[in-house]
């Protein structure tokens, strides 16, 4: 993963308030499980999601599975003794790591859906136990060569049974790209757990949880989807999603980060959801409507940047 060379993920704040967001899940999905959870992602040269669930998770067995860089370079950028650092691809790695152990696993992958992408998937969800939780982020753009957006007949003959059979016309134009994305996973997800269950005595389902996009200021158009994996008999009204607005949506959930002034923001912090004083900021031309829509939808999750001299 080279993207670490060209962006700090530590400061992009679309990725910020996406994090924040899937952490805020978990931290309600874990302790429902009482299982002792293992993570297993992409670490770059930041580590920034093993940092946070390290600290906030307390995720003390942690796999990073890295490609294109030394080896020796990624452990000396390793933040925790805890992390055992893979080097290769995903595809190679996976399988030897133990996934019939209760698992986190977010593969935050640079590039557009490939079928790499599906055979990761394939080799997860026929081994990850009850409790365990998949993510997967992707560039939402679905294009070809010729950087032209596939057309459904070149979808299917790249990704051939993937690709549902009734997927519409223009089912990769950069409006629809998220829920073509989302129904190929979706179905190779329900397909792998329908036919592992055939060798298993608990059957197993699968709960899709996330469905999010973002784009960064100039950066990649953004995807990420995931869920939870869990016994047939597991009552689902146990998770609680109803709390969150961002989970479980048929629509992507887009991240759309205002751009406010720390004083706005502050101010707009004192009478959030006092429509009165929400109408008397936008009358003084302070700020717009739409600025504070977005910031509803996001304000809990928002970075601080300081500049602080150490």
């Amino acid at each position: 993963m080279k993207s670490p060379t060209v962006l700090n993920y530590e400061v992009r704040p679309c990725k910020f308030v996406e994090r924040r967001m899937l952490l805020s899940v978990l931290s309600c999905i874990i302790p429902l499980f009482q299982q002792e959870y293992q993570y297993i992602g992409f670490g770059g040269l930041s580590f920034t999601d093993f940092k946070m669930f390290h600290r906030e998770l307390h995720i003390n067995q942690m796999f990073s599975i890295e490609y294109g860089y030394p080896k020796e370079k990624l452990e000396f950028n390793k933040p925790y003794s805890c992390i055992q650092i893979h080097p290769g691809r995903s595809i190679d790695e996976l399988s030897k790591i133990d996934l019939t152990k209760p698992s986190i696993i977010w593969l935050d992958y640079d590039g557009c859906l490939n079928s790499d992408i599906f055979e990761d998937l394939e080799i997860i969800f026929n081994r990850i136990p009850h409790g365990s939780i998949y993510l997967m982020s992707c560039n939402r753009q679905m294009r070809n060569g010729d950087n032209q957006e596939y057309t459904k007949d070149e979808l299917k003959e790249v990704f051939g049974p993937l690709v549902p059979w009734d997927i519409e016309d223009k089912c990769c134009v950069d409006s629809k790209a998220p829920y073509t994305i989302r129904r190929m996973l979706e179905l190779d997800c329900i397909n792998t757990i329908k036919d592992r269950n055939r060798m298993l005595e608990h059957r197993l389902k699968f709960k899709p949880i996330f469905n999010i996009t973002y784009e960064e200021y100039r950066g990649a158009r953004m995807f990420t989807y995931g869920g939870v994996v869990l016994n047939e008999s597991f009552n689902e009204k146990l998770l609680h999603f109803e709390e969150f607005d961002f989970v479980g949506t048929p629509d992507p959930y887009k991240i759309e980060i205002p751009n406010l002034t720390y004083r706005e923001a502050m101010a707009l912090n004192q009478v959030l959801n006092i429509e009165d004083q929400e109408t008397l900021l936008i009358s003084k031309k302070i700020l717009k409507e739409e600025d504070i829509r977005k910031y509803k939808k996001c304000y809990k999750f928002l970075p601080n940047f300081y500049d602080v001299r150490i």
